[in-house]
């Protein structure tokens, strides 16, 4: 049987790569958005003939149960969940606002949950794993960051404490955290933004690089995947070395 994979926000970025690397390995998905229907579709057109693809509509804040649940229909069962949704908030933490910190907690952190405790019932049948995405953000300051990062940070905590209530139903939880992402397709057009990134890339060791979607990609199907099956709990680095130094 093809592995059943839910990919949470699917439709751009580290999303979008998962499900092009999951596809070539054999994957059948089913790709949530939230207003992106005309990404989220293109992205099912290049997955290929051979994959079985669905598109759920949702917001994971508030939809997240009901996603999973229509997902699994689709697919006749889940073996995998991937959780790359996040909200665009940048700012200070002291300059955010009450409704972008809630926001940003809704979704990284108590829409994950939600999504988690509502798959379990549906891995449990095929002792399946899920793997969100946090970010170096979580537990090193970013003064853009300063709404996402305490989410990310509730995320890990969140995963590891998943990982030990899920581990007797065969299920394991995991995360990747990346730093900055070279994804052109989704960079603010700023000079500062692009001075700042090219300055993290000279800093990073391996390569003189930063992450590309594909590489955080790679890591998250190899998670999914049985030759991890030992692995549950925790948050893998995937930042080319910058963590290191930084």
């Amino acid at each position: 049987m093809r592995p059943r994979t839910l990919i949470i926000g699917g439709s751009r970025g580290v999303g979008k790569a998962t499900a092009l690397e999951l596809a070539s390995r054999g994957h059948d998905l089913a790709l949530t958005f939230h207003t992106g229907h005309r990404e989220a579709k293109e992205v099912a057109g290049e997955l290929g003939p051979q994959v079985r693809s669905v598109l759920v509509q949702g917001d994971i804040a508030c939809d997240g149960a009901r996603m999973v649940d229509e997902a699994a229909d689709a697919l006749g069962g889940l073996d995998t969940i991937v959780v790359t949704a996040v909200p665009l908030v940048l700012g200070r933490l002291s300059d955010v606002s009450d409704a972008d910190v809630e926001r940003c907690f809704d979704v990284v952190t108590h829409g994950f949950r939600r999504v988690a405790i509502a798959a379990r019932r549906h891995l449990a049948e095929s002792h399946g794993s899920i793997v969100a995405v946090s970010s170096l953000g979580a537990e090193r300051y970013a003064g853009y960051y300063g709404a996402l990062g305490p989410a990310k940070a509730a995320l890990e905590s969140t995963v590891r404490y998943l990982a030990v209530e899920f581990g007797r139903s065969g299920i394991r939880v995991n995360a990747v955290s990346p730093c900055l992402i070279d994804d052109p397709a989704h960079r603010p057009d700023a000079p500062d933004v692009v001075q700042f990134l090219a300055a993290t890339a000279k800093r990073t060791p391996l390569n003189r690089r930063l992450a590309r979607p594909s590489d955080i990609a790679r890591v998250i199907a190899a998670l999914a995947g049985p030759d991890f099956n030992c692995v549950t709990g925790q948050i893998v680095v995937v930042d080319g070395g910058y963590s290191l130094v930084a």
